[in-house]
């Protein structure tokens, strides 16, 4: 008995046998083509009138089922689609049966029925009566439109003499429908064409191929499917492009199975699509197979699909759950396939042998339409599967193809490169650790190798006593660039090795602990030498940082013992610019209940950039403070503070808990850290007991007993700190006392200030500076064509004003938001400034975004917009107002307008992103994409075309 599709609900293709019913089982079918044509004739010239209001369009005849087995009386059918969203009642709707060429018409005119929103009803020749239609039949029109013809005639429905939608269809195979592609969305247009209809392949019951009542089948051949059902909605289709997809292992001679049961092959998924209607065979352009369904076959990016010749894992080898299937056979000595969309070719192979047993894997180096274009770049597969033969079906292919670069090259990740051969003085050894004590000499020596210049370490040699004893011999590409500072090591494995960071590279000699010697050199030549006379068990042997070539190294009094702790606790800075010899040993902190060592500041890392020698609200004593902007991750750990170079007042903790920054971080410092007291400070990094005169004053911040940054002062304005112009925010423009001013800013209680924050622009009218993921970087301002408002949303409907009003712009250079100024505006001239963005940290976006800007930045109260929007304070008026966007008083751009519409935003057409275009209203309309909660505008994305 097959399942009972009931009348008055949506329709999904859930029968027994359906697309979807497939699908649950990890099968897809595989068709081939059937194009039939005919010509459609017939005008309808009369009917009745029908309840629902239903106009041309509304309902699309899907499916007819002319040919049943046997008598037609009582069994013959035709589907129905509405098209509207919402439920329509059809009582009244004409039903008409005809000849091809109109003639003979007969009709019958529907008493009840109503048919839910995008979705199917089933009328057939039977007495309209519950108890004796067929489970698949939602209304009966009796023997008013006879038998339909078998060979060709037309159908129509219509309403008050109107036709809603008509039809020619062509003879079926018996007890076989004739539907319309299941891959398209029903259109009453779009059924005129013969082409697109086709015989269903799904057995709905043992006297019915069809799908009564449901999306029908997809027609092999009749052009890509534009559609898809995903989730019981239909959405469309996302098709593949070249590059998408890719032949990454095919399987033509297995020894588990036979060749007709075992064979298979798998499409690597670079880009997350849709696989309907890609099509499949051994000859570009000539496709055997088509992957098809209704449903939408979405695979993400990064997966593997398999197409096999069967689907049972106890018959085709241990497969499981394969795609598809396909139904030719693949060639054990030559063979070829290819994967097709419509007209384009998106990948194909070709091979000239194959191994017994064992799939041909696609090297994982190689996983592009381009690269397995190589034969060679497949081999052997190595992994068993399923039934004993080898390969990875479904899976990231074995990594091992030994592709042997050619003479002078390697691999860089994508292709094969010329090798850059070090000369003298590019490469420098910089550290060495030849007697450790947290793993054996055998695994935890190691050298560290610093380039001076862009090379390659491969064919790098290394030994003693004048003997190469080693050559880095690799396929892959080890680049060292300026300043890289690269380790190799007797064991690769940090586990073994004493905790060492990424080895570059492993020698298999040892380093003598006394009287020992290092070389490396390339082709012969010798690069660089090093002796040593004792090493310290360990701790590694470091070269100060202010040597930096072949010959510094030669003198040991260039050298020094490491101590800074790495990995399992030796000393070294493996990978690591060196500390210089001399300096403190940053020691340990604790994070969070765990020891580390301690990140100490360098020179430019620490900036002075706010002082208060002279506080008003309180007294000096209590009040006095200063601000450091920090410009790398760092730890205050030991950190120095005083008023003389290499004589500090206060140091910070080295040890107990650390005192980690963040970049772009700006610290306080104060004589007390009690807000009652300190004039109402805000939180306070370490307080300091020495005094900032007032006049001809000086500050010091240092580490290890060097100066990391110095101002001074010849004098100070009672109740204001002097702040640092934003623009110069460096330890070279603070040393002029020009670049400093009176703070305006009010903080705590009453000073002048602004202790932790950014200060206040002294005139310098720079570009300033933010914060870029770490680096402190110029900001790149906004200027003219930048930036064009695209969308405004200032009365949405779905939420109130306040909650959901928000705007866009287009960007169109790579710039920052820091500084644009935001305005209301009237006839295109800025008459309010309303807000200006602020923030530490660049606001960076790219050319081709889109910016938003909004109210309230919860989803769940603004109305459903994207995460993302930048929030601004002002509101936007329904009628005659205006908005412009512009930096330092410069308008960028500027739009007005007189109305706008209600739950829909007014949106800028595509073809006008242009601050001169869109001061046009031609160019702006209503938005009719919906989202979130309802209300109609494509925040952050394309605009709807406007006309």
């Amino acid at each position: 008995m097959h399942e009972r599709h009931r009348r008055l609900r949506p329709r999904t293709n859930d029968a027994p046998g359906s697309a979807q019913g497939t699908a649950a089982t990890g099968t897809l079918g595989v068709t081939l083509a059937m194009v039939l044509c005919a010509c459609h004739g017939g005008d309808p010239n009369r009917g009745g009138e029908c309840a629902g209001g239903i106009v041309p369009g509304d309902l699309v005849i899907t499916e007819i089922f002319a040919n049943p087995a046997g008598t037609d009386k009582g069994q013959e059918w035709f589907e129905i689609y509405n098209a509207r969203e919402v439920a329509v009642d059809v009582s009244g709707l004409v039903l008409r049966s005809a000849k091809d060429d109109g003639g003979s018409p007969k009709e019958h005119v529907v008493t009840a029925l109503t048919i839910e929103g995008k979705s199917w009803a089933v009328v057939g020749g039977v007495i309209e009566d519950p108890a004796i239609r067929p489970d698949h039949v939602d209304y009966g029109y009796g023997d008013d439109l006879g038998d339909l013809r078998n060979t060709a005639g037309s159908l129509a429905v219509l309403c008050g003499g109107n036709p809603i939608d008509e039809v020619l269809y062509d003879g079926a195979s018996d007890a076989t429908s004739r539907g319309f592609d299941g891959g398209r969305s029903p259109d009453a247009s779009g059924n005129d064409d013969l082409t697109l209809w086709c015989d269903a392949t799904t057995m709905f019951s043992a006297d019915i191929v069809g799908t009564p009542g449901a999306r029908n089948d997809v027609c092999v051949g009749s052009g890509v499917p534009t559609t898809c059902v995903q989730d019981g909605s239909e959405r469309d289709v996302v098709a593949p492009g070249l590059g998408d997809l890719v032949l990454s292992e095919f399987h033509a001679d297995p020894s588990a199975v036979g060749d007709d049961d075992g064979e298979w092959f798998e499409i690597y998924v670079g880009k997350t699509v849709d696989l309907n209607g890609v099509s499949f065979g051994k000859v570009a352009g000539e496709p055997l197979g088509t992957i098809n369904g209704s449903e939408c076959i979405s695979i993400t990016a990064g997966s593997y699909v398999v197409l096999a010749r069967g689907d049972d894992p106890a018959t085709n080898g241990g497969l499981e759950s394969p795609l598809g299937l396909f139904d030719f056979s693949l060639g054990n000595s030559t063979g070829s396939l290819f994967l097709g969309y419509g007209d384009d070719v998106l990948d194909e192979v070709a091979w000239t042998g194959s191994d017994p047993g064992a799939a041909s894997s696609l090297d994982p180096d190689f996983v592009t339409a381009e690269g397995n274009d190589d034969p060679t770049h497949f081999c052997a597969a190595i992994t068993p599967y399923g039934a004993g033969d080898l390969g990875t079906p479904g899976a990231a292919n074995d990594a091992q193809c030994q592709i042997a670069p050619p003479e002078g090259q390697c691999w860089d990740g994508t292709a094969f490169v010329d090798v850059i051969a070090p000369g003298v003085g590019d490469l420098v050894i910089t550290e060495f650790s030849a007697n450790p004590t947290a793993a054996d000499d055998t695994v935890g020596e190691w050298i560290e190798i610093t380039a001076t210049a862009p090379v390659h370490l491969n064919g790098l040699e290394l030994g003693r006593d004048a003997a190469v004893e080693s050559t880095i011999d690799t396929a892959d590409c080890i680049l060292a660039g300026v300043g890289d500072a690269l380790v190799v090591a007797r064991e690769a494995d940090p586990l073994l090795n004493g905790g060492l960071p990424a080895v570059a590279a492993t020698f298999d000699f040892s380093l003598v602990n006394g009287d020992g010697n290092l070389f490396i050199g390339h082709g012969g030549a010798v690069l660089d030498d090093i002796t040593w006379s004792s090493t310290t068990a360990g701790a590694a042997t470091a070269l100060d940082p202010s040597f930096s070539d072949p010959a510094d190294n030669d003198d040991p009094a260039n050298w020094c013992t490491a101590s800074t702790p790495y990995g399992d606790g030796d000393l070294g800075s493996p990978g690591e610019t060196n500390p210089a010899c001399g300096t403190v040993n940053p020691g340990t902190c604790n994070d969070g209940g765990t020891d580390r060592t301690a990140v100490p500041p360098t020179a430019g890392q620490l900036v002075i950039t706010e002082f208060m020698p002279d506080p008003s609200a309180v007294s000096d004593a209590n009040g006095e403070w200063f601000e450091v902007l920090v410009l790398a991750d760092v730890d205050l750990n030991g950190v120095e503070l005083g008023t003389e170079v290499g004589n500090p007042d206060t140091t910070l903790p080295v040890g107990g808990d650390c005192i980690a920054v963040t970049a772009g971080t700006r610290v306080v410092f104060a004589r007390s850290d009690d807000m009652a007291t300190n004039g109402g400070l805000p939180a306070v990094a370490g307080t300091f007991g020495f005094g900032l005169a007032n006049g001809g004053g000086a500050l010091v911040v240092g580490y290890g007993g060097e100066a990391l940054d110095v101002v001074t002062w010849s004098g100070s304005t009672p109740g204001a700190a002097s702040s640092l112009d934003p623009d110069l925010e460096n330890p070279t423009d603070n040393d002029d006392q020009g670049s400093f001013c009176a703070a305006t800013a009010v903080y705590g209680d009453g000073d002048r200030g602004t202790p932790g924050a950014i200060g206040d622009d002294c005139g310098g009218g720079g570009s300033g500076m933010c914060n870029d993921g770490g680096n402190m970087r110029a900001i790149v301002m906004a200027g003219p064509g930048d930036l064009v408002i695209s969308e405004v949303m200032a009365n949405p409907a779905a939420v109130a004003d306040a909650n959901g009003e928000y705007f866009e712009l287009a960007v169109l250079a790579n710039i920052d938001l820091n500084g644009l100024e935001l305005s209301t505006t009237d006839d295109g001239v800025a008459t309010t400034l309303q807000q200006t963005l602020a923030s530490p940290n660049c606001l960076s976006v790219a050319a081709g975004s889109r910016a938003l800007f909004v109210r309230d930045a919860t989803m769940a109260t603004n109305g459903g917009l994207p995460d993302g929007g930048l929030v601004f304070g002002f509101g936007l008026v329904n009628s005659n107002d205006g908005l412009a966007v512009g930096v330092a008083g410069t308008i960028i751009d500027a739009v007005t307008w007189a109305t706008v519409p209600s739950g829909a935003s007014r949106n800028l057409d595509e073809g006008a992103l242009d601050a001169a275009a869109n001061d046009l209203d031609a160019n702006w309309c209503a938005a009719s994409s919906s989202y979130g909660a309802g209300d109609h505008g494509t925040p952050m994305a394309t605009n709807d075309a406007c006309g």
